[in-house]
């Protein structure tokens, strides 16, 4: 009796046979086409049987092709559903979480060990960056997001108010003060790159068509804008939790100065997820985890 085919021919064959591309397969496999050509012919020789016609520019699947793909497509799909299902009964949790760098290093990760101590079996993954993260790619189990709450196939908990800020350092304030929007034409404006509130935004809420300036500095990150100014490098907007604990500690006296007071934003925070069974328990637990932090004051 013949053996079946070793396992690691199979992905090859399978990528193959749904593109009908031996290139294309081997992209999404992240090999060479002479890779994939090599494991094709590899398995047509131990099968004794053709499975893909050679056609100019393109390939199509012979009979025993289309055959082999249903047993093939069957077989990865329940070893690929059986090891997630072994991970799940078995592997160490891990519970991803999105956020603004700022939220991330200013405001959870000194406050970790309690979380840590509180669930000594999950592993936490904290995804710090300015952009949206997609749940459908990326592996995000929650996120904290800007917005007006409305996103289709998510859980949505509201999680602070948020106010814009801006804020100078007091050595620049004293050597270039700002009393009217006029004044900004003499300072560089700073903001974080992929935020929702910019400086461009800044202008449209105060009903002007610009905000002149002397130049601009744009940076990765709510927390590097915050840094900048501290140096004097300008003057920075950025989005805040609420809360005047919260804001009081990072808007430290000698080290930065409101130039406005902080200005609450018409759309809050919100804490969101995917609900998916198994996690369901420890993203709420992290949500009240989060909550404490970030809006003590709720």
């Amino acid at each position: 009796m013949q053996r079946p085919p070793p396992l690691q021919w199979l992905p090859a064959f399978e990528a193959a046979s749904r593109l009908l591309s031996f290139s294309k397969a081997a992209l999404e496999l992240h090999v060479t086409t002479a890779a994939i050509s090599q494991q094709i012919r590899q398995l047509e020789s131990h099968l004794g049987v053709p499975l893909f016609l050679r056609l100019t520019r393109r390939v199509a699947l012979t009979d025993a092709g289309r055959d082999f793909a249903e047993v093939v497509t069957q077989t990865l799909h329940i070893y690929r559903s059986g090891h997630q299902a072994l991970l799940h009964r078995h592997a160490r949790p891990v519970l991803r979480l999105s956020m603004t760098p700022l939220v991330a290093h200013e405001l959870l990760i000194p406050k970790l060990a309690a979380f840590q101590a509180a669930h000594p079996g999950v592993s936490l993954n904290l995804d710090a960056r300015m952009d949206l993260v997609d749940f459908d790619s990326e592996g995000i189990d929650a996120a904290i997001r800007l917005g007006s709450g409305q996103w289709p196939g998510l859980e949505v908990q509201p999680l602070c108010a948020c106010d814009a800020a801006i804020v100078a350092s007091p050595a620049l304030l004293a050597r270039l003060p700002v009393r009217s929007l006029d004044d900004l034409r003499h300072h560089t404006l700073i903001h974080p790159r992929h935020s929702q509130i910019d400086w461009d935004a800044a202008a449209h809420f105060l009903g002007v068509p610009a905000l002149q300036r002397q130049g601009d500095l744009v940076l990765d990150s709510d927390l590097s804008a915050l840094r900048a100014a501290e140096q004097g490098l300008g003057i920075a907007i950025c989005v805040l939790p609420a809360s005047p604990a919260v804001q009081a500690s990072l808007i430290v006296p000698g080290r930065l100065s409101w130039v406005v007071p902080p200005v609450r934003l018409p759309q809050p925070a919100y804490f969101v997820w995917r609900a998916q069974g198994g996690k369901d328990a420890l993203v709420r637990q992290a949500f009240a985890w989060i909550q404490a932090h970030v809006a003590p004051d709720a």
